[in-house]
């Protein structure tokens, strides 16, 4: 089975490189730099996995998270959280707000690829 992943990140290289990486490794993953194209996104595709990152212009992670969560149709992706602020309390907040998980940014591929098996190879 080919899982799909949703990365939405302001930054379009950091997504790029991220959706490759991706590729290589087994996953089907395509991008949005933006809250609202990763929302259209996620409800044209239905995505296995979300890759969030926190603070973006317009919509921010934590915007994101509580949308996807009230719609009947994605509330139940599981949503990763990706982000720089990775203290006990974002970590916290993130989680509160609606995330399965949190990653700090920089992570490594062994990181990424280890929380994907987790939720994913339930």
């Amino acid at each position: 089975m080919r899982y799909l992943i949703i990365m939405i990140d302001d930054n379009k290289e950091l997504t790029e490189i991220i959706c490759e990486v991706l590729g290589m490794i087994g996953y089907e993953a395509t991008g949005a730099t933006s809250g609202e194209e990763g929302i259209a996104k996620a409800k044209e595709q239905k995505p296995d996995v979300i890759l969030c990152d926190i603070e973006m212009v317009g919509m921010n992670g934590y915007d994101i998270a509580e949308y996807i969560r009230k719609d009947n149709e994605l509330k139940d992706v599981c949503l990763i959280a990706i982000s720089g602020y990775s203290s006990r309390e974002d970590v916290e907040r993130s989680i509160e707000t609606g995330f399965d998980r949190h990653l700090g940014k920089p992570f490594s591929l062994d990181d990424l690829k280890m929380t994907l098996d987790e939720v994913l190879i339930k």
